[in-house]
């Protein structure tokens, strides 16, 4: 008869402790960082939505407002994620 070095209820106890560790890391892992300017760049933007550069194009065409720095040679394209959100309808923003 194998016997561990611990008690079964102890090893259950720590299990336990283990499982809502592991669980606790995944649930703060997975969450995306907040923005605070509450701004994404354009890549950013494709990526969250699994679109490509010309749907966003069009999107901006219809009336999504996209915002620069007021630097020349500056290519960085900024959305507001409040804007994207209202271009798609989503409700309660």
């Amino acid at each position: 008869m194998d016997e561990g070095i611990f008690s079964t209820g102890y090893e259950q106890r720590l299990l336990e402790q283990n499982l809502k560790a592991v669980s606790a890391f995944l649930e703060h892992y997975n969450k995306p960082k907040p923005k605070i300017l509450g701004l994404m760049t354009a890549q950013e933007v494709q990526d969250e939505l699994g679109i490509k550069w010309k749907t966003l194009q069009r999107w901006e065409r219809a009336g999504l407002k996209r915002y620069e720095p007021p630097i020349d040679d500056t290519r960085k394209v900024f959305y507001k994620i409040a804007d994207v959100l209202i271009f798609l309808g989503v409700d309660n923003v």
